[in-house]
């Protein structure tokens, strides 16, 4: 797995020094609402990360380069899951970023250098993503991207002492390469 790079971010694989922020992060009261699993123990955590490095999941942690010459501020993680080279699809994940870095689109760039890796790298066809019908945020975060809203799976999951349901988004490569060419259009 290479290292993605921007002006403004970095993405490079998960390492076990990031384990404790990310976990941090899944213990965030203004997030656990979203986020699909619960906060999880180290142990967990621990597991988790064995099972993305077995199963070759694309997790990436996001640094931010706050300020020229300065140590970048990782913010959180992205990846696509459950990759299926045979069918050719995986599914997309994020952590949300703090607060104070939010309104930046950092998420919105950090999520689209993932993704166009993962149409012309990968060689993937198809990128879903499921997410709680009351997560405004990244459901706006998908639409921007180009993710089209597939439909609804009723009381699909079980969180916070009651069932709820999810919607799924998903982009196919095609509509990803047209509208790659209509944003290259329209800057020349």
């Amino acid at each position: 797995m290479r290292i993605l790079e921007s002006e403004r971010l970095i993405l490079k694989p998960i390492e076990p020094e990031d384990l404790p922020y990310l976990m941090e992060q899944r213990w965030d009261a203004d997030l656990t609402d979203y986020i699909i699993h619960n906060p999880i123990s180290s142990y967990n955590q621990q597991q988790w990360y064995e099972k993305i490095c077995r199963n070759g999941d694309v997790a990436m942690s996001i640094f931010y380069k706050e300020k020229p010459n300065e140590k970048p501020v990782l913010l959180g993680a992205v990846g696509l899951y459950d990759i299926n080279y045979r069918h050719q699809r995986a599914t997309w994940k994020t952590l949300r970023i703090p607060k104070q870095y939010q309104g930046l689109g950092l998420a919105f760039e950090a999520s689209a250098m993932l993704i166009e890796y993962g149409f012309n790298t990968l060689n993937i066809n198809k990128i879903t993503s499921d997410v709680f019908p009351d997560n405004k945020s990244i459901i706006n975060l998908l639409e921007r991207m180009g993710f089209k809203k597939e439909g609804r799976l009723k009381q699909h999951y079980f969180h916070q002492g009651k069932f709820k349901d999810v919607l799924i988004y998903s982009m196919l490569r095609n509509d990803f390469n047209k509208k790659q060419a209509t944003c290259s259009t329209k800057m020349s």
